[in-house]
């Protein structure tokens, strides 16, 4: 990350070869300084889907945070998002792709339906799921039948749908916060005062939904921080665990050399050239 603020303004003319050579050297020596900063930065909690890996020591566990109610009632949720996503945009006549798309999906309903049975929901979260696909399978109904559909209609339906989704999304976060709680806790426990204290957590997930991420938000309330990218760092679509902990070297070195140089360990995590753009924009752009 510093690297690439430093070298982010090309020049207009080739850069001489002494410069280039000096600009390598400082680039190698950074690589070799984030990877001592990493290895001696204490336990780390690299965070993938439910997939939770704790090294420390030596020592590398793994958990798996995964909870029995939570894909259930995202995937009845999803029905509805599928149904609006099927017919947008447009409004009108369906055109033959998104009809045989809309009865396809219509055919696998009732089977998810029914296997909602076999597990063990509480009553009132299995009526929900059940007026969910009601109400779902009757909209597919009316659309099919007349192979068209008037866009104040489906944002009708979709409106209909919104309490009924978020109450899905409250009972899974709920039971998302419980099963993390649950596995960190018992990581905790097993760690001193000085371990648990260098934890550094990274988040390996895609752009949406960076923001208010649920097992983030925990992450931050759990170790004090008041944001993102100190003890808490996102890894935005680094799949890869060695692409995260690179990303996680960057920071933890970034903000050595941020307090180091300016007093502030976030300030590398901002363009350095950010605040003189500031000043220098009204000028330019009056």
């Amino acid at each position: 990350m510093l690297a690439a603020i430093f070298l982010s303004c090309a020049p207009a003319q080739t850069t001489p070869a002494p410069l280039t050579a000096l600009n390598d050297a400082f680039r190698a020596a950074y690589a070799d300084a984030k990877r001592r900063v990493l290895a001696t930065a204490g336990p780390v909690l690299l965070v993938n889907g439910d997939t939770f890996i704790l090294t420390r020591g030596g020592r590398r566990e793994e958990a798996n945070t995964a909870t029995p109610i939570y894909d259930p009632v995202k995937t009845i949720a999803h029905i509805p998002l599928a149904i609006y996503v099927t017919l947008t945009p447009g409004s009108g006549t369906l055109d033959a792709d998104r009809l045989t798309t809309l009865t396809h999906l219509r055919e696998l309903i009732p089977p998810a339906e029914a296997s909602l049975d076999t597990l063990k929901l509480a009553p009132a979260t299995l009526a929900r799921q059940k007026q969910i696909v009601s109400a779902c399978l009757a909209f597919m109904d009316e659309v099919t039948a007349r192979s068209s559909f008037a866009r104040p209609a489906l944002l009708a339906f979709t409106r209909r749908m919104a309490p009924l989704v978020m109450e899905n999304v409250t009972e899974a976060a709920r039971a998302q916060l419980d099963a993390i709680h649950a596995q960190v806790s018992a990581w905790r426990r097993d760690m001193t005062p000085e371990e648990w204290s260098r934890l550094h957590v990274a988040i390996i997930g895609p752009h949406m939904p960076r923001e208010d991420l649920v097992v983030t938000q925990y992450f931050l309330r759990l170790l004090h921080e008041p944001r993102e990218g100190r003890r808490v760092v996102y890894a935005e679509s680094l799949w890869q665990e060695p692409e995260a902990l690179d990303l996680l070297g960057t920071h933890l070195l970034d903000g050595d050399v941020g307090e180091a140089f300016f007093g502030d360990a976030m300030r590398m995590h901002r363009d350095l050239l950010g605040d003189a753009a500031k000043q220098y924009l009204p000028h330019l752009l009056p």
